[in-house]
């Protein structure tokens, strides 16, 4: 009789908690994600910074990282599982110009899409690689993407690529690689892709072209003390609710200071996608 009724205690508890659990998990909305890193950086920031860690312990998943051969084409590193949310990693040319980034953006997307076609696409880009996202979507018919994060990038430019551009045709490029400076010159191309909007230039065309539709929100560091700013993008041309094609479609949040990515970062990443991705199933 005491066995019996042990198996009965654990039959209903299974059937109280197990089952429900799982078709929780079964019904999860699917999705995936997309992080892109900024200039001179590379995938592991994301790691190193906390966010990765924040995003697997709410319930996704690394699927991967994205890697463009000397050749050009996109190599996909996969790694296997089947999990309702799964998040991959961009390892981008930081130094090439905005455009080339943006192909192979529209690359990793076009596979992201096809191997997942039922699940909800969304990005996240830091820095330039923020830039190079929405260069990307706006390029592209149908991107398939249904949300954009950036943090703390140069949507409207930066008076720092403006004097790193200068700095590239003087003299001092040519000492810029015995001083371990080699970026110099092999970024200009990006330079005058990410000097201040201007009439004629590539973010002017950009944040005057139709964007497509879907969330938008900008993590924009927070104004302060000197030290506390951020010394590469001014709070404003990081606010995508000053760029012309957006405007109130656009969200921004402040949140940290001064340019690297944030483990906060990784909260706001997760609070907003929830939110979005619930929006998403609403009838």
């Amino acid at each position: 009789m005491m066995i019996l009724r042990m198996m009965f205690t654990l039959t209903v508890s299974f059937l109280v908690t197990v089952l429900p659990a799982q078709g929780r998990a079964a019904g999860m909305t699917p999705a995936t994600l997309l992080l892109v890193h900024g200039y001179v950086s590379d995938p592991d920031g994301w790691r190193d910074s906390g966010i990765t860690g924040i995003l697997e312990a709410n319930a996704w998943q690394r699927g991967g990282t994205f890697v463009a051969g000397v050749d050009g084409r996109l190599h996909l590193n996969a790694i296997p599982g089947n999990v309702p949310k799964r998040y991959y990693l961009a390892d981008l040319p930081s130094e090439a110009p905005l455009g080339y980034q943006a192909e192979l953006l529209e690359g990793m997307i076009s596979q992201l899409s096809q191997q997942r076609p039922r699940a909800l696409l969304y990005a996240v880009g830091h820095s330039a690689g923020g830039v190079a996202l929405r260069l990307a979507m706006v390029r592209r018919p149908n991107p398939g993407i249904q949300g954009l994060i950036t943090i703390a990038s140069p949507h409207r430019g930066t008076e720092s690529a403006k004097l790193a551009g200068f700095m590239a045709q003087t003299p001092m490029a040519l000492m810029a690689p015995f001083a371990g400076m080699g970026t110099l010159n092999r970024s200009r191309g990006l330079y005058a892709d990410l000097t201040p909007e201007e009439p004629g230039n590539l973010l002017f065309w950009l944040n005057h072209s139709e964007h497509p539709k879907g969330h938008y929100l900008a993590i924009v560091r927070e104004s302060g003390p000197l030290l506390a700013i951020d010394p590469i993008v001014s709070s404003d041309s990081q606010d995508l609710t000053r760029v012309q094609a957006l405007g109130r479609r656009a969200e921004r949040v402040e949140s940290g200071s001064g340019h690297s990515l944030e483990a906060r970062d990784g909260n706001l990443i997760v609070e907003y996608l929830e939110r979005w991705m619930a929006t998403a199933m609403e009838p």
